[in-house]
């Protein structure tokens, strides 16, 4: 497929030009991927910015006990600020899907994304303008039709933070759902106090202990939803 597409503002300056050609795939057992390139033009504070980007993509779903997937895309990318500029970088994921029973189902997401400032020496400075990468996972078991039991953790190697959410909900109908909830925020304890809480600045990044963190916020909460038919 080929695409092409343009984007005027009311003022009728182009704000935005997209070409991109792609390549799709399905085969048997649900297997499918696609590799797409493409040439753009995107307007940001005045500044016209000439992009180009490759992006991969491939998916097996060919049991129902799990599915699994990846993504990866490189090329130029807009850095959004006072004032930008064109950097180089990729952000890619995975996600794999696992359903051993009928009533429970967890969904394991890594994504990562990692910017370059072209501008800077590397040997005289550190061209990296960030890399991130976000741990998430979503599980729900299904007890019966109207009662279930949510979880989200999720840890973000860039803000050193780390999120516990977990949400109980009993559905009455189809418009009435009571929930009761319970979320835990952590972060790094050198985010917080401005040192190394345990020495291990490299170790404490990659994997960080119980130690390492300190909680910033705690909630219980409840929330009752009603659907008013007139």
């Amino acid at each position: 497929s080929v695409t092409y597409g343009r984007n005027w503002n009311f003022d009728n300056v182009l704000e935005d030009e997209q070409f991109q050609a792609s390549l799709n795939t399905t085969f048997a057992n649900n297997i499918s991927g696609s590799f797409s390139v493409s040439r753009d033009m995107e307007r940001y504070l005045g500044v016209n910015f000439d992009k180009i980007g490759y992006r991969a993509f491939g998916r097996i779903s060919s049991s129902r006990k799990y599915s699994i997937g990846a993504f990866y895309r490189y090329g130029d990318e807009v850095r959004y600020q006072e004032n930008p500029f064109l950097g180089r970088g990729g952000s890619g994921g995975m996600f794999v899907t696992l359903r051993p029973t009928t009533r429970f189902q967890s969904q394991l997401n890594l994504n990562t994304s990692r910017l370059i400032d072209p501008r800077v020496d590397p040997s005289v400075a550190d061209p990296l303008v960030f890399d991130v990468t976000i741990v998430r996972a979503l599980s729900t078991y299904q007890f019966t039709d109207r009662l279930a039991l949510r979880n989200i953790a999720e840890f973000n190697t860039l803000q050193r933070t780390m999120g516990l959410n977990m949400l109980v909900s009993y559905r009455v109908n189809a418009g009435t759902v009571f929930y009761i909830g319970y979320d835990d925020r952590y972060r790094q304890a050198d985010q917080i106090l401005g040192e190394d809480f345990d020495g291990d600045g490299i170790s404490d990044y990659l994997f960080p202990s119980i130690t390492t963190m300190q909680r910033t916020n705690r909630a219980f909460f409840t929330k009752f939803q009603y659907l008013f038919r007139y």
